[in-house]
C-alpha cells in the first residue's frame, strides 16, 4: 500500500533515539467504535479514540507486492459486555476496520503530523475464547481481496426467486425452457 508520511511526522522520527507511538483503531460498525492502545484518549479526525483496557493487541501486519488476501486478528477482552453485545447483536461481516499508527509528542501527548494507515480491511469473523482466568474476543480481519473469488448474484431457481419475490412462479419452468435451445445447429 502506497503511503506518504507527513513532513512533521518524518522530522519527529528522523534521527530520534526513541518515539512514542499510538495505534488508532476504527471499527466501522453500526455504531462506530474508536480504540487506542495509548495511555490516554486521543482526539483525531473529529473522533475520540478511547484508551481502553479491552484492546489487548493485534497480530503482525505483513505486506506483499503480490495480490493476495492479507489477514490479521485483533484481540479484545470480553470481560466488559460492550463488544460481546455488538458482535452478537449486529451484522459485522464485511464492516471496515482501519488501523493507523501515530507518533505522539512526549510532553503534550498530541499527535505529531498525521497518523499513517497501516491496515485497512474488512471483518470476516469473530470468535470468543473462554478460559479459567480470562475471556477474549478474536476478530478476524482480511484485506479487500478477501471476497475476490466470491460469486455475486443468485441462483435462477424457484427457491432463490421466492426468497426475494414471495409467490412468484417465474422460475418454475426455467429448466424446461433450456431444452429447446439449439446451439450451433439449424
Amino acid at each position: 500500500m502506497a503511503r506518504s508520511i507527513n513532513t512533521s511526522t518524518w522530522a519527529a522520527i528522523d534521527g530520534a533515539a526513541s518515539v512514542n507511538m499510538a495505534h488508532l483503531i476504527h471499527f466501522a460498525l453500526d455504531t462506530d467504535q474508536y480504540l487506542t492502545d495509548y495511555m490516554m484518549d486521543i482526539d483525531y479526525g473529529s473522533n475520540t479514540y478511547e484508551s481502553s483496557e479491552y484492546l489487548l493487541g493485534f497480530s503482525d501486519i505483513n505486506e506483499s507486492s503480490t495480490i493476495r488476501v492479507g489477514s490479521m486478528s485483533i484481540e479484545l477482552s470480553s470481560v466488559g459486555q460492550a463488544f460481546t453485545s455488538i458482535f452478537l447483536t449486529y451484522p459485522y461481516v464485511g464492516k471496515q476496520v482501519i488501523i493507523r499508527r501515530a507518533i505522539m509528542n512526549s510532553t503534550s501527548n498530541a499527535i505529531i503530523g498525521d497518523p499513517v494507515i497501516i491496515y485497512d480491511g474488512r471483518i470476516e469473523s469473530f470468535s470468543m475464547n473462554e478460559g479459567n482466568s480470562n475471556s477474549t474476543i478474536s476478530i478476524g480481519v482480511a484485506s479487500h481481496w478477501s471476497d475476490f473469488e466470491k460469486q455475486a448474484g443468485r441462483y435462477t431457481n424457484t427457491n432463490s426467486q421466492s426468497l426475494f419475490f414471495s409467490g412468484d412462479k417465474g422460475f418454475d419452468f426455467a429448466a424446461n425452457s433450456v431444452k429447446d435451445l439449439k446451439w450451433g445447429r439449424a
